[in-house]
């Protein structure tokens, strides 16, 4: 429900097709990354339960929460900007007035964009450059080094749209 409460604070209608599918894909970043939550705290559960009642461990256990939390924290970016309940300090920016709060936030908006749109390039040609090398990571789980670099490219691509499309509709609510 808070989803579709945020895109209607937005002004952006869900309505239309381009609209419906963002809002689908930002709360399929939401539910992904609650599966992963949840999926990290049954691993580690049952990797507790084994190692106390004498049956060993999950060896596996320690190296997929690590990625677990990190693909987790990157998918739940995204959406959490989309709902507005991204972390932010806003102590002196509450003291301004109103016209220049939200001319720093559309300065704001496209500073965070442009670094988002940097990060997602440098993660992708990173991946693209670990493939063609074929690096593999070599730890309890043997994968290709690639697979570390999408879960950040993905996001940061994702975070640079909502903060273009933040942009955007700020723009247009100070032409009103």
């Amino acid at each position: 429900m808070a989803l579709q409460e945020a895109a209607m604070e937005t002004g952006v209608s869900i309505r239309s097709r381009p609209g419906h599918l963002y809002y689908l894909l930002m709360k399929a970043c939401g539910a992904t990354a609650a599966l992963l939550f949840g999926g990290m705290a049954l691993l580690v559960s049952a990797d507790v339960v084994l190692r106390n009642v004498g049956l060993g461990s999950i060896a596996w256990s320690v190296e997929a929460t690590e990625y677990i939390l990190m693909i987790a924290t990157f998918v739940a970016a995204p959406w959490l900007l989309y709902l507005g309940d991204h972390i932010r300090v806003d102590v002196v920016v509450r003291a301004l007035p109103a016209r220049t709060r939200h001319r720093l936030q559309l300065a704001i908006d496209v500073v965070c964009c442009a670094i988002c749109a940097v990060l997602a390039w440098q993660a992708a040609a990173v991946a693209a450059d670990t493939a063609a090398q074929g690096s593999l990571v070599f730890k309890v789980l043997v994968f290709p080094e690639w697979w570390l670099n999408l879960p950040m490219a993905f996001s940061c691509a994702l975070l640079a749209i909502e903060f273009a499309r933040r942009f955007t509709i700020g723009l247009a609510a100070e032409g009103r």
